[in-house]
């Protein structure tokens, strides 16, 4: 027999950060169409707070953040769940040089829920990869 790949849909648990409510209720919206379960938070302390009760697999930052910046947020999340997938959100784009280890993906915001959701499943793809079980 040969190599069996052992495929199947994966339901991701995130965490959405942005204090743009319209555009993290869009994001929810379209994430949860595709199975996933969202959390969201408005602010850097009360993600940190959703990230200590909760099994969160991946994390949507947006970079601008009241009394904080994304990179920070990104950085403490770390500390608390050093596997923890993040894709950074931006009106600017990457940031030359920030976030170099810590964003998995950089999104500019505003850029639609295709492109999103691509990311979404990369990261999870690759977060998720099962290896092949080959059979003798």
């Amino acid at each position: 027999m040969g190599a069996l790949n052992y495929l199947h849909p994966i339901m991701s648990k995130i965490l959405c950060v942005d204090d743009d409510v319209e555009g993290m209720a869009s994001r929810k919206e379209v994430l949860e169409s595709e199975g996933h379960q969202v959390w969201r938070a408005l602010s850097g302390d009360e993600a940190l707070r959703v990230m200590q009760t909760e099994e969160i697999e991946l994390a949507i930052v947006d970079y601008y953040l009241p009394n904080t910046n994304g990179l920070a947020l990104a950085v403490a999340m770390k500390r608390l769940k050093p596997a923890l997938a993040i894709i950074m959100l931006s009106g600017f784009g990457p940031l030359p040089g920030e976030g170099a280890g810590i964003a998995s993906s950089w999104i500019l915001k505003g850029s639609g829920p295709t492109q999103l959701l691509q990311v979404v499943r990369k990261i999870m793809a690759e977060k998720n990869r099962q290896p092949t079980i080959t059979e003798n």
